[in-house]
């Protein structure tokens, strides 16, 4: 029974994040580009986990697919010909692991809009970037386009799993993984707030990147450029938990066990 018990608890453990290392931690360079304002020009706020409260003092609400994340100290704005670069202190791996093949998440500032406000049902999005470029590095130097990548997309930041309503006044008790993918293939269109918390399964949304395209083993850096008319903003950027596979979570089940018995 003891084994047992540790070998569920093992599983358990390898399967939660890693949050100290998941956040780009440092602004390599920023470009605001044309379109910006200038209360949105701090590229600091993009480092860090994604918000899950925002409007503290104004509009204080739990940040969902309808209500982004809007303070001047949570998103960083790109208008047209900009450009913002990241660094991750810990190396983004293209793991076989990673849940649908995506290695990062960028996290933006796109929202649905409501067709039955205050309700929560999925109109069109709002904010996304249209035309983009999405790039990866391992030294910095050396920069690789991600095929097909689109800065922000179709699945908005959710904060927190048990929310009553898509704009919420108050906080959430259950907080979403801000590194854990989407499944590409759910489609949020048309459905509610409810359906949509239950199609995320868990996960805080974000545009899932695959730098497999690149060639690239692993990443250290990402640059994200503006090709369009029009600003979007970003509020941070997370590597993806890789799911472990079950012979590893039997194999540290097993050496719990043996150390378990050893006592």
């Amino acid at each position: 029974m003891l084994c047992r018990i540790l070998g569920v608890s093992a599983a358990v453990s390898l399967a939660l994040p890693a949050l100290a290392g998941s956040f780009a931690s440092g602004v390599v360079s920023y470009t605001p580009g044309s379109g910006t304002s200038s209360a949105f020009r701090n590229p600091l706020v993009a480092l860090g986990s994604p918000e899950r409260f925002t409007g503290e003092g104004v509009f204080p609400s739990a940040v969902s697919p309808f209500n982004p994340a809007f303070g001047t100290d949570e998103i960083v704005s790109i208008g047209s010909g900009g450009s913002l670069t990241l660094q991750f202190a810990q190396p983004v791996a293209n793991d076989a692991n990673n849940p649908y093949g995506q290695d990062l998440l960028i996290f933006g500032g796109q929202f649905f809009i409501d067709t039955d406000f205050p309700n929560g049902n999925a109109g069109p999005i709002f904010g996304a970037a249209s035309n983009s470029r999405v790039e990866v590095s391992a030294d910095g130097q050396t920069w690789l386009t991600v095929t097909g990548a689109q800065a922000t997309g179709l699945y908005p930041t959710l904060g927190y799993l048990d929310l009553s309503a898509p704009t919420s006044t108050t906080q959430g008790s259950v907080l979403s993984d801000f590194t854990k993918p989407v499944n590409p293939s759910f489609d949020p269109s048309g459905k509610s707030f409810a359906q949509i918390v239950a199609g995320y399964n868990g996960s805080g949304g974000g545009t899932g990147i695959d730098i497999g395209s690149t060639g690239l083993s692993q990443a250290s850096y990402i640059r994200i450029t503006n090709l369009g008319s029009a600003p979007f903003s970003i509020d941070a950027v997370s590597a993806v938990t890789p799911v472990p596979s079950p012979l590893a979570g039997l194999v540290l089940s097993g050496l719990l066990c043996v150390r378990a018995r050893r006592r």
